[in-house]
């Protein structure tokens, strides 16, 4: 890997000493932001950083003509898993694809060919009857792309069969389908009837899940209501509802997903917002916040924030106190992965910058850079894809630096091991 990637960063003129673009530096209106937010996108990640950050999400896509796992989106480079024999397994978590491709779409709208083989990887694994339609569970493939599983060998048997959480993944989705469209996809490819047929599948699992308060369980056997769950479902619920009316031309049926999604967000204010504390329960029946734990306290206080509309003007401020109440706990947050898992958490630079700590929001892109742009190993574990959601709503789209070299083929097995 070390080989591969090193002309790339000299082509593309990288240099770890380049300059950060501070808050206040440009004088243009920043770009729509990746997601529908109130939260403004930034220009804080530099062109070169940014144009790192599309190029791996290209190589992040597995391209392997003729196998089963071809169009996939891989976690991240290395192998998350290695068997007895020395095989070594990629993983891949449609919810983390997802959101990285609706990021990376914001800065090259060329990434729509991607997303359109992976929207059609998911379609052909979404499970069509049981209680599991409409549900991707994570897939592991091997380093050559031809061998593809729910449970590789000698693996442990909780990473068998799993996903994080079906609401959120489902909702994904949606946010996906949308993002290709708004970037000059084919509609063509959402009108196709097995397409089409399958979002209806996993629309009608996703509404199976919202309960009566108007949360959703996370999954069918884990009955518990999350708040980061329930924003990113109300935004998945909205982009489902825009499918419907303007690409399915189902007026009725695009009314009762937007009536989801206000059922959803009314929940959120209602059940998990806890005015004598001003923060936000990380789920329904949960203990007060103990800001002591980064994840899920703090950073589920940034979920608000980051998804909600412009015009909800009572959630943005409830999101940026509650924000600015438990990260002035963390000073340290954007100097070191404060995570004991070891994740970076770029969303906490969005929310930072979202509500008014540009300067906290600079000093982690800056570390995060420096970390990233390693020649020996650049965006290494615990980098995951997902991350460039976040990361990418702190750049502004432009042409790139240098032009992009067209990726490799995914066979090839990275080096290092997902600890």
């Amino acid at each position: 890997m070390r080989n591969r990637l090193n002309p790339v960063l000299a082509a593309l003129g990288f240099s770890l000493g380049l300059g950060l673009a501070l808050p206040g530096r440009s004088s243009a209106a920043p770009s729509a932001p990746p997601l529908e937010s109130g939260c403004a996108a930034a220009a804080l990640v530099d062109p070169a950083f940014r144009d790192a950050a599309v190029l791996m999400m290209r190589r992040l896509v597995v391209r392997a003509p003729g196998q089963i796992s071809d169009g996939a989106i891989r976690r991240t480079l290395s192998p998350a898993h290695v068997d007895a024999s020395g095989r070594s397994w990629h993983h891949i978590a449609a919810y983390e694809a997802n959101l990285g491709l609706i990021g990376a779409l914001r800065i090259d709208p060329t990434l729509r060919s991607e997303a359109a083989r992976w929207l059609r990887w998911q379609i052909r694994h979404l499970p069509v009857d049981g209680q599991d339609r409409g549900v991707l569970f994570d897939r592991w493939i091997s380093a050559d792309g031809r061998e593809m599983t729910v449970c590789p060998p000698d693996i442990e048997p909780r990473h068998c069969r799993q996903i994080d959480a079906t609401d959120s993944t489902i909702a994904s989705m949606f946010l996906l389908a949308q993002a290709y469209l708004r970037h000059g996809g084919d509609p063509a490819l959402l009108r196709d009837p097995a397409i089409e047929r399958a979002f209806r599948r996993a629309a009608t699992t996703l509404a199976q899940l919202q309960q009566p308060d108007g949360l959703s369980h996370a999954k069918l056997d884990h009955p518990v209501s999350y708040l980061m769950d329930a924003v990113e479902v109300a935004a998945g619920w909205r982009a489902l509802a825009a499918l419907q009316q303007e690409v399915w031309k189902q007026p009725a049926v695009a009314e009762l997903s937007r009536e989801r999604e206000r059922r959803t967000w009314r929940a959120i204010e209602q059940v998990l917002w806890q005015p004598q504390d001003g923060l936000w329960l990380t789920s329904a029946g949960a203990t007060p916040v103990q800001s002591g734990r980064w994840y899920p306290d703090v950073m589920a206080q940034a979920w608000p924030l980051l998804w909600s509309l412009p015009e909800d003007r009572l959630t943005r401020e409830r999101g940026r106190q509650a924000w600015q109440r438990v990260s002035a706990r963390w000073p340290e947050w954007p100097r070191r992965n404060v995570d004991p898992a070891g994740f970076w958490w770029p969303a906490a630079a969005v929310a930072a910058h979202c509500s008014g700590d540009g300067r906290a929001a600079a000093e982690w892109v800056a570390r995060a850079r420096t970390a990233w742009l390693r020649p020996d190993t650049p965006f290494a574990w615990p980098f995951q894809v997902s991350d460039l959601l976040w990361l990418l709503w702190l750049a502004e789209p432009g042409p790139p630096q240098a032009p992009l070299p067209e990726p490799l083929d995914a066979a090839a097995p990275a080096s290092g091991r997902r600890p």
